[in-house]
C-alpha cells in the first residue's frame, strides 16, 4: 500500500481553478487528508464540480488583510504540524508557506514538499509590491523543502535559475480526471464542412487578466461567419457582455453567447460543437491552463499566449501551428484558421495526440509513481 500524502492549499477543493483541481487529482491518487482556509467559503455554498472521495479539514484563519489570510492556532492545525504523514503544500499563498515552513520546523525529518504552480507579476501597485516580496521570501525557502513539483519545463527552469536545486525539482503536468478525459477523447470530430460558421470556446473565469476582451477585438477581423462560446462567470462578465454588444451589433454573422458557469456534460456539448479553445490571459499566474487539456482531448488546438515565466504557450503547442503567441498575433492566426477548414481539422488531430503522447492521464500516474519513488 502507498504512502498517503496530506495535503494543504488556500482555497477549498476540487472548486473551479486550476490549483484546486490539481490538488483534488493528486488526492484522488494519494488519498491523504486535503487541508483548506476555504477563503471564499465554498464548503458552505457551492455543490463540488468534482467527485470528491478523500477527507478534507478546514483550517481556522485570520481575517482577510487585503487577500493574506494566515492559519489560526488551533487544534486541527496543531494536529497538522505535529502529523509525521508526508505533507505538500500548494503556492502562491502566504499562509500555505508559512504552515509549510512550521511543519519543516516542528518535524525536521518531515517530508515537507511545495507545489510551485506560477510566478506572480509586480503591477506597480502597493499590493503588487506584497506579491513580489512574498515571491522572493517563498523563493528563499524552496530550497529547504524535499522537493519542488511544478507544471511544466519552462516553470522547473525558472525555478533553478531562482536558486532551486535542480536535483529537487520535479515536473508533473496538469491532469484530467479518468472521468473527464473519457468524455474529451470520446467526442468525435464533426465531419468538413467549410459553410458551417467558425466555432470558438473561450472557457475560465471572467475577470480582467483573461482578457476575454483582447479575443473579443481579435473577432471583429474575422470576415466570415463565427460564433463564439463563452463559458464561465466572473466581476467582469457584464462589462463583457456589453463590449459584445458593442462589437457587434448585428449578430447575425458573428456571435458571442454567454452561457455562465455550465455542468460538466453542457461543457461536453459544447466543446463538441467548437474547432478552437482560445485562452488570451495576459499575467503569468495563469501558468498552465487545465482547459487547455480538455479542448486538446476533445480534438480541438488550443491557443494561447507565450509569456516569461509561464508554460502556457508550451501546453499547446503544436508542430504545423506557427504563430508569434504574442497577443499582437492573435488576430492574423485567428484569420488564417477561419479561413482554412482543413488545416483546423489537421491541427485537431495535432491537438489530440500531443495530450495522448504527454498528458494523458495514464501518463501522468506514471509521472506521479516515479516522483514518489525519488
Amino acid at each position: 500500500m502507498t504512502e498517503r500524502i496530506d495535503q494543504v492549499l488556500r482555497e477549498w477543493p476540487p472548486g473551479y481553478g486550476g490549483v484546486e483541481r490539481v490538488a483534488h487529482e493528486l488526492a484522488s491518487a494519494w488519498g491523504g487528508t486535503v487541508h483548506s482556509f476555504d477563503v471564499q467559503s465554498r464548503s458552505c455554498a457551492e455543490v463540488d464540480a468534482l467527485p470528491v472521495t478523500y477527507e478534507r479539514v478546514l483550517l481556522p484563519c485570520t481575517p482577510a488583510l487585503a487577500r493574506l489570510r494566515l492559519p489560526l492556532p488551533s487544534r486541527r492545525l496543531w494536529k497538522l504540524l505535529r502529523s509525521k504523514t508526508p505533507l505538500h503544500g500548494h503556492l502562491p499563498s502566504p499562509g500555505v508557506l508559512l504552515l509549510l515552513l512550521l511543519a519543516r520546523l516542528c518535524r525536521p525529518r518531515r517530508c515537507v514538499s511545495a507545489h510551485w504552480h506560477c510566478f506572480l507579476e509586480h503591477d506597480g501597485s502597493f499590493n503588487g509590491a506584497l506579491y513580489s516580496f512574498y515571491q522572493w521570501l517563498a523563493l528563499r525557502m524552496l530550497p529547504s523543502m524535499s522537493q519542488v513539483v511544478t507544471t511544466s519545463p519552462l516553470l522547473a527552469e525558472e525555478l533553478i535559475r531562482s536558486g532551486c536545486a535542480a536535483e529537487r525539482v520535479r515536473v508533473l503536468p496538469c491532469s484530467l480526471s479518468a472521468e473527464q478525459e473519457a468524455a474529451c477523447l470520446d467526442l468525435q470530430a464533426a465531419p468538413l464542412n467549410r459553410d458551417r460558421p467558425f466555432t470558438l470556446i473561450f472557457i475560465g473565469r471572467l475577470d480582467s487578466y483573461k482578457r476575454l476582451d483582447w479575443l473579443l477585438q481579435a473577432m471583429t477581423q474575422i470576415p466570415s461567419p463565427w460564433c463564439l462560446e463563452v463559458v464561465g462567470d466572473g466581476p467582469r462578465r457584464r462589462d463583457f457582455q456589453e463590449l459584445a454588444n458593442a462589437l457587434f451589433a448585428d449578430g447575425q454573422s458573428r456571435r458571442v453567447r454567454f452561457h455562465g458557469r455550465v455542468d460538466e456534460s453542457a461543457k461536453q456539448d459544447l466543446l463538441a460543437r467548437s474547432q478552437l479553445l482560445v485562452l488570451p490571459s495576459d499575467r503569468c499566474n495563469e501558468a498552465f491552463g487545465i482547459v487547455q487539456l480538455e479542448a486538446m482531448a476533445a480534438g480541438l488546438p488550443a491557443l494561447a499566449f507565450q509569456r516569461r515565466r509561464s508554460g502556457m504557450g508550451w501546453v499547446g503547442a503544436l508542430p504545423d501551428l506557427e504563430w508569434d503567441q504574442t497577443p499582437q498575433a492573435l488576430p492574423e492566426v485567428l484569420k488564417r484558421l477561419a479561413a482554412d477548414v482543413q488545416w483546423r481539422q489537421q491541427l485537431g488531430e495535432q491537438a489530440r495526440e500531443r495530450y495522448l503522447q504527454r498528458f494523458a492521464r495514464a501518463i501522468w500516474l506514471r509521472s506521479l509513481d516515479a516522483m514518489r519513488a525519488r
